[in-house]
């Protein structure tokens, strides 16, 4: 049977004060939870890339490519701030 890794995307602004603790505390949850999934970090760096990604906020957490804040699925407010 195949093991399924979750796949984390953490989404970030330039200058983001936040990523830095955002990484720590997703890999520490990991390590608590005994869990191995596949994490990657994105810089939005223009409004076009952040309109692309459907980019919300900074940082952001995806899971499996859904946004971890709740009703984010209907938002439409992209962009850098």
């Amino acid at each position: 049977m195949t093991e399924i890794v979750p796949r984390l995307e953490l989404l970030f602004a330039p200058g983001c004060k936040a990523i830095e603790g955002t990484v720590a505390m997703v890999n520490e949850t990991l390590r608590e939870l005994d869990l191995a999934a596949e994490v990657s970090q994105i810089m939005v760096d223009t409004v076009e890339k952040a309109w692309e990604l459907r980019f919300l906020g900074s940082p952001s957490i995806r899971i499996n490519g859904h946004d971890a804040e709740p009703g984010a699925e209907e938002r439409q407010d992209f962009g850098m701030g």
